[in-house]
């Protein structure tokens, strides 16, 4: 049995698929059960239920030997990964992967990675066999931006001349589930994926104008006033302050994107690119 985090959002929910594609059997943490009744009436075994409350997550590891985890980045995210690991230490959990971003690299000061380099390094010290999966920028980022460049012919970030390495959720939980599926092979490893291309955002534009048929371009917007527009939207000021952190790393090319060829090896198949994503979400 695998044990899911964050199967009501897009990333767990793509490993969800992608295990239910292999028939394996899947139980679920999630806060909001009439959120997850889809995956329910799938046969998943939905525990419903808070990350923050350790008893539970202890109950719903029995029987389990395999856990997932994938959370949200926020303000809490650190201290819910690092309880969910202890759980796991204590529940004995046989192979252990954890969602997290290339970004962790030793020496950042951006508040997101530092989240994912403190739990990765508890997850190395913790005597489990584990898995880092390490996803490069998601392609559902940018799907929102799609309204207005249909209505407006534009695209406006501020990520100056900055690149990115898109990846599709769908292509991160068809990874995971191949990790899990190989098993031993995978302990111990952390994979950088990407998508195929590295795009800037003068390219990302162009790529919605190919496939909306008009053309689009990149605006790049003031960060400070961007920032107001986001923050509605983020769950907390940390959440859109860091979300800001990132997209200057990207924008001053302090965190450049970096395609590879981890995903093909390991899955069997090239990655999705930005225009099959677009035309298909789009």
């Amino acid at each position: 049995m695998i044990l899911l985090t964050g199967i009501t959002g897009k990333t767990g929910g793509a490993t969800a698929e992608a295990l239910l594609n292999r028939n394996m059997p899947i139980r679920a943490i999630a806060r909001d059960k009439e959120k997850a009744a889809p995956w329910a009436a799938r046969g998943v075994e939905i525990v419903e239920g808070d990350l923050s409350d350790s008893a539970l997550v202890e109950s719903a590891m029995e029987g389990c030997d395999q856990a997932v985890l994938i959370l949200p980045n926020g303000l809490e995210q650190e201290a819910l990964e690092l309880a969910f690991v202890d759980s796991a230490v204590k529940s004995g959990i046989r192979h252990f992967v954890k969602l997290s971003s290339p970004e962790a690299v030793k020496g950042t000061t951006s508040p997101i990675p530092l989240v994912h380099i403190a739990v990765e390094d508890t997850i190395r010290a913790s005597g489990m066999n584990y898995t880092l999966v390490r996803p490069h920028f998601f392609m559902q980022n940018l799907i929102n931006y799609g309204a207005a460049a249909k209505e407006t012919g534009q695209i406006s970030l501020p990520m100056g001349a900055g690149n990115v390495a898109p990846t599709d959720c769908k292509d991160t939980g068809e990874f995971i589930a191949e990790i899990i599926a190989g098993g031993e092979k995978h302990y111990g490893q952390s994979y950088d994926i990407s998508g195929p291309e590295l795009l800037d955002f003068n390219q990302i534009a162009a790529v919605f104008g190919d496939v909306l048929g008009k053309e689009v371009v990149y605006v790049d917007a003031d960060p400070k006033a961007y920032k107001e527009i986001l923050r509605p939207f983020q769950t907390s000021d940390w959440h859109s302050d860091a979300v800001m952190v990132l997209f200057k790393e990207i924008a001053d090319k302090t965190t450049p994107g970096h395609v590879n060829d981890t995903f093909e090896k390991i899955v069997g198949h090239p990655p999705t690119s930005f225009k099959e994503f677009l035309q298909a979400n789009l």
